[in-house]
């Protein structure tokens, strides 16, 4: 079993919003919502994978096996997912290396956090705090939202949902396809 975030950086999403969006109104004919576990949506993947090889895009990837987390990452009742979450995300924050911009805004998918909606505040009050200590003099935004809120939310499911699939079966094949634009961590808790 693993635990894995991934998602895609870009500097300029305008162009990218609006060809994702012309590729998914070819598939938005049902009326059905787009997601990406759905098999009707299945050539979605291949298309969102090359979508964003042709932009200005680093695919990102953290990667952690559970029987490789810390003990301090446990308590009674198992994995303490909030904290494992942000953990990964602040080491992917370093490696993309937020100090080279002047504005971020990272935008996650909103998820069901373990303490309800008290507990998903405390998260991203965390994270906000983090991104304002550890990255002095950048303008950081950071918000959750579902990702039938957001096109770009929706693609970045598409390529997670992908790269899931990569990981379960040990495959490589489309790590090679991104090249250089491709940056993954794997285990950085262990």
């Amino acid at each position: 079993m693993f635990i894995s975030i991934n998602g895609f950086a870009i500097l300029d999403d305008k162009i990218l919003r609006r060809r994702w969006r012309a590729v998914r109104n070819l598939y938005n004919k049902s009326k059905r919502r787009i997601h990406a576990t759905d098999s009707h949506f299945r050539d979605l993947r291949e298309k969102s994978i090359k979508l964003l090889g042709r932009h200005n895009v680093s695919i990102i990837s953290v990667f952690q096996l559970i029987q490789e987390i810390p003990y301090e990452f446990f308590d009674k009742d198992g994995v303490k997912l909030d904290v494992v979450y942000g953990e990964l995300l602040k080491k992917l924050f370093f490696e993309i290396s937020l100090e080279k911009y002047q504005k971020v805004r990272i935008i996650i998918d909103a998820r069901k956090h373990k303490g309800g909606r008290l507990a998903e505040q405390r998260f991203c009050k965390d994270m906000k705090i983090f991104l304002e200590y550890e990255f002095l003099g950048i303008d950081c935004e950071f918000k959750q939202v579902a990702s039938y809120v957001d096109v770009l939310l929706e693609l970045a499911d598409f390529v997670s949902n992908t790269l899931y699939k990569e990981y379960q079966k040990d495959s490589k094949h489309v790590f090679q396809e991104l090249g250089l634009k491709f940056i993954q961590i794997k285990n950085p808790l262990s």
